[in-house]
């Protein structure tokens, strides 16, 4: 699902429409992130932003968006409450009010395998400071620019040039058990990436069929340069649109093929050693319609990047770079051998000549930015061979900045005097919040640590974040029936999945009538299908959609209700029963516009081949979702069903995308959901305490950090952001929320 979060002004999103002050009208979006995870060093590039852009060049934070003319944001706070998850905020959501109503930018944080707190201070700016004129004339080269941010000055070697996980995430790749990835082929990479690996040219030429684009062209190139893969593809669906202008793909051409899409994937596992790494433009897109997941890939769109995720055509790549002329407009269509060649020398190039020296050869003829002059280049360069970035927590130091840490980490392994970071180790969480309150307006860095849930015994507390996970699942799980003894599990997926998309269909023969147990991928899935499916018909058995009669399930109506005020779901409603057969955007946005302005039509990515037959919309304004949710409308001969949003837009699924079993006896787990009742509530209120006494414009971000590599399933984490306004306003803003 498309990201669309609101946040506030450091942020990339829309903040509630009631706190639309005069800094949200400076807020500019960047490139999002996909399914809007973000990771620890995502954070850390934010708060070193905020704290040290006025005395030192350090990098724009790549995820959030910040003015570089609000200079009123003048204090971090950071909250970390250890040992929760995103599965902990969702699970006890009534219990966190304050979580809830006063901060308006959530995002899924990938947990971190390190120490978070390290992390945070041990990590190196960018670049020192920058007081002499020659260094405010090459930031945009050794700081600033792009490339140099990404890459830095001194990068070298394969391995530095291959997207990691994260990035492949925020840009779309088919990774394991990613969205919409389900079906798709994993090639056999499992060897060391070293400097010598192999590197294959890669470039796909497609059309549109029924169910949007599929493969009709694949070219791949080796290392040095010879095409071993070109062939035609005939998709399995009938073509609408040849593409012939881009593809250079005719019906005649097609007519003869044979090859399928599966023949393809079969011939590339072959021909793709261990240590391959896959180098293209735009990859993702040619990955997605191979239906392929690669682990270790090179695109060049990334490699020569531009400001605010813009990216360069691989034409002008060619011309600037390679001196080379392809997708000539005389041609009919692209070659994808050509191509695939192109993005191929224009690794080799970058990987061989280094970032920083791309970008000093290129500044001018590709980037349009005036290059400096040598002496200029020379006393710079010097300067930074002569002495290295340092770490974030001694910048903070030396820009006069004061730095504090409460919690019982104290003795975290950092290298700080209490010069540079005043460390005071608290036992309890209560103690934290005492000692912040007193020295509030003394620093303008603080990192606050409540730790009371953590100190659980791990094995509990693992075993019951499984179980808090199967009771989320639980949620979205119905049981159908009774039904006839030749029900199939086909026909209960036929019946329910105009409700949304479906995880698993169970049929029953163990009770005194045949029944089926389904479970829906979200909540909005499940409501649907209680309130439109209930007294249907299947094989002439009149059946009834019960949920679950589970402790869990006793109060879910309470759940979804207080769901309905979550301030990122005011704007959003939820559409199903869609064609999964054609492109439903122009549709939903013909038919919807009528309530009011929409944003966004989000639609997830396809599944088993074919679109979603459900939609988040988006609309400008809460009562356009009020209005259209009581409306009755149809798209062709499909009556639509719809309901106010459940899901957060940051949430791919409700369901855990991995097995999870429980053992833990009903006493045990009545007490342990009676105590995490107790704990959540109390950290919350400590957190809405912090909170009030922050000064305005303080920018505050709490972090639930998630769980990595728990009992090989890892936890996702939650990360909070908001700049602390006039308390008359968030009271407004809770008011509105809860109202």
């Amino acid at each position: 699902m498309e990201s669309s979060s609101s946040s506030s002004s450091c942020c990339k999103r829309k903040t509630h429409d009631s706190v639309m002050t005069d800094s949200c009208e400076k807020r500019r979006k960047l490139a999002h992130i996909s399914q809007d995870v973000v990771t620890v060093k995502d954070v850390c590039d934010l708060i070193q932003y905020v704290t040290l852009r006025h005395t030192h060049s350090v990098m724009k934070p790549s995820c959030f968006s910040v003015c570089d003319d609000d200079d009123r944001v003048s204090r971090v706070n950071v909250m970390i409450l250890d040992g929760l998850t995103q599965s902990h905020f969702y699970r006890h959501f009534s219990h966190f009010k304050h979580l809830r109503n006063k901060y308006s930018s959530r995002w899924t944080l990938a947990p971190s395998s390190g120490d978070l707190l390290s992390e945070l201070f041990n990590t190196h700016i960018t670049e020192s400071e920058r007081p002499a004129e020659t260094q405010s004339k090459l930031s945009a080269v050794l700081t600033l620019h792009p490339v140099i941010r990404r890459f830095g000055s001194k990068t070298a070697g394969l391995n530095s040039f291959l997207l990691t996980e994260q990035e492949m995430i925020k840009n779309n790749f088919p990774v394991k058990g990613g969205w919409g990835c389900e079906g798709f082929v994993c090639t056999q990479a499992e060897g060391p990436i070293t400097d010598n690996s192999p590197l294959f040219g890669l470039d796909c030429e497609m059309c549109l069929t029924r169910v949007g684009l599929e493969l009709t062209r694949v070219a791949v190139v080796d290392t040095r340069g010879h095409c071993v893969l070109n062939e035609l593809v005939k998709p399995l669906n009938p073509i609408i649109n040849y593409c012939t202008r881009f593809s250079g793909i005719t019906q005649s051409m097609l007519a003869p093929v044979t090859t399928r899409l599966k023949d393809i994937q079969s011939k590339l596992l072959k021909l793709l050693p261990r240590d391959a790494v896959l180098v293209g433009h735009s990859l993702d897109n040619d990955l997605r319609v191979l239906n392929l997941i690669h682990p270790h890939v090179i695109d060049t769109s990334l490699l020569y990047r531009k400001e605010n995720g813009q990216r360069f055509k691989l034409k002008l790549l060619a011309e600037v770079i390679l001196k080379r002329e392809i997708q000539s407009e005389e041609w009919t269509g692209h070659d994808p051998c050509e191509d695939a060649l192109a993005a191929l020398q224009l690794a080799q190039y970058f990987i061989s000549k280094g970032a920083s020296e791309v970008v000093e050869c290129h500044l001018e003829d590709l980037w349009d930015m005036s290059p400096v002059s040598e002496d200029e280049r020379d006393h710079v360069t010097s300067c930074a061979h002569h002495s290295s970035p340092p770490s974030f927590g001694h910048a903070l130091y030396r820009s006069g900045q004061s730095a504090l840490f409460l919690g019982r980490s104290a003795d975290m392994s950092v290298s700080l005097t209490n010069q540079m970071c005043r460390r005071h180790h608290c036992s309890t969480d209560r103690e934290v919040l005492c000692v912040f309150r007193r020295v509030v307006q003394c620093y303008s860095l603080s990192v606050l640590q409540f730790s009371s849930y953590s100190q659980t015994p791990a094995t509990t507390r693992r075993q019951h974040l499984q179980q808090m996970c199967e009771r989320l699942r639980e949620m979205c799980v119905l049981f159908v029936g009774p039904l006839s003894s030749e029900t199939t599990e086909k026909q209960i997926h036929k019946l329910f999945r105009r409700c949304g998309r479906l995880r698993t269909v169970r049929i029953l023969h163990n009770t005194h009538g045949v029944h089926a147990v389904v479970e829906f991928e979200h909540l909005e899935g499940a409501h649907l299908a209680l309130e439109h499916l209930n007294e249907h018909h299947i094989n002439n058995c009149h059946i009834k959609v019960r949920r679950p009669v589970h402790e869990s399930c006793l109060d879910l109506d309470e759940c979804l209700s207080e769901r309905h005020t979550d301030a990122l779901n005011d704007h959003m409603m939820y559409v199903c029963n869609l064609s999964c057969k054609r492109r439903h955007h122009d549709d939903l946005l013909q038919t919807f516009k009528e309530f009011g302005p929409v944003q966004h039509i989000m639609s997830p990515a396809k599944h088993a081949g074919r679109r979603s037959r459900h939609a988040f919309i988006k609309f400008e304004h809460a009562q356009s979702v009020r209005a259209a949710v009581s409306a009755s409308l149809q798209i062709g001969n499909r009556k639509l069903s719809m309901c106010h949003a459940l899901t957060p837009p940051h949430m791919t699924s409700w369901t855990h995308t991995n097995a999870i079993t429980t053992e833990i006896g009903s006493e045990t787990t009545e007490q342990r959901d009676e105590c995490d009742e107790r704990l959540m509530k109390k950290l919350d209120a400590k957190v809405g305490k912090v909170f009030r006494s922050l000064q305005k414009n303080c920018l505050s971000v709490v972090i639930l950090p998630g769980e990595k590599n728990c009992g090989a399933v890892e936890y996702l984490g939650l990360c909070f952001i908001q700049i602390k306004q006039d308390d008359t306003l968030l009271d407004r803003l809770s008011s509105s929320v809860i109202g």
